[in-house]
């Protein structure tokens, strides 16, 4: 991507035009047209789309489309192809076959350009074929309230789940693109909501989805490496460099290629968020 990768992606109904100024507080604003509109609602949250896309926008939005097995989700498709102004990124959800990633695309390229596409993965479906739909996406997103209701587990849960993390992690990183964690549901928990952050950091999520704007700086905070990890990655890097690329030892570790190429990394994502 040529920003960088989002930490948070905040959740918004496409029928309430006047919250999508909230996106100040997020890396990205998600205008939603699929679960956050009621079916007979549609076409109203559409217009609303219509409108704010009409004049230019310097915030960074992504659209959640309706499924394309749905209606809706062509009529969705077709909003996005008359826009004056896209969306840096579409949203499919229910996505179920790599084809339909292809079939958005090849829909929305406009001057040999299309918004970028991000996959939600919700079903387990979907996660027969992630290696495939990783390949054709931009970008996964875990939609664990779907998914876990597909299992008819609680949702909310992490073991009950924990292996459909670590697959769209790994297809993720085999597809050279970011995953996004699914959002935390209960509001009122910022100890909780750290503590997943953290976790999910931990298993490769390069950021995280939210359902309330009050969630967004306990993200970004988590999702971005603190200077004390900078700084060792740094040490790190300039200890192989040191060494001509050779093993060496740096304190009480030893530095071999996998911990120059881990801290290569870190260095790149702090330098893209400007640390």
């Amino acid at each position: 991507m040529s920003k960088p990768v989002p930490r948070s992606l905040l959740y918004c109904s496409a029928l309430h035009p006047e919250q999508y100024a909230k996106s100040a507080l997020t890396d990205v604003m998600v205008i939603d047209l699929e679960d956050g509109v009621p079916h007979a609602q549609k076409n109203q949250a559409r217009a609303c789309v219509d409108r704010f896309f009409a004049t230019e926008t310097s915030k960074r939005t992504a659209l959640r489309i309706n499924p394309l097995r749905d209606n809706e989700g062509l009529l969705d498709l077709l909003l996005v192809q008359s826009l004056r102004q896209r969306p840096e990124f579409v949203v499919l959800a229910m996505t179920e076959a790599a084809a339909e990633i292809e079939v958005v695309r090849a829909n929305l390229i406009r001057e040999g350009e299309a918004p970028k596409i991000l996959v939600t993965v919700e079903t387990p479906a979907c996660l027969r074929d992630i290696y495939a739909i990783a390949s054709a996406a931009d970008g996964l997103i875990f939609g664990s309230a779907d998914y876990a209701a597909s299992l008819g587990v609680q949702i909310g849960g992490w073991s009950n789940i924990f292996h459909a993390r670590c697959s769209i992690v790994a297809a993720a990183s085999a597809a050279g693109i970011p995953a996004f964690d699914t959002a935390y549901f209960n509001l009122d928990d910022d100890a909780g909501l750290l503590k997943e952050c953290q976790d999910t950091r931990e298993l490769g999520f390069s950021g995280k989805t939210s359902i309330h704007p009050r969630q967004i700086s306990i993200i970004n905070e988590a999702f971005t490496p603190s200077l004390a990890e900078y700084e060792h990655a740094l040490a790190v890097v300039e200890a192989s460099q040191s060494s001509g690329d050779k093993i060496t030892r740096l304190k009480n570790l030893m530095v071999g290629p996998p911990f120059v190429k881990q801290a290569r990394k870190l260095v790149q994502r702090a330098r893209e968020l400007g640390l």
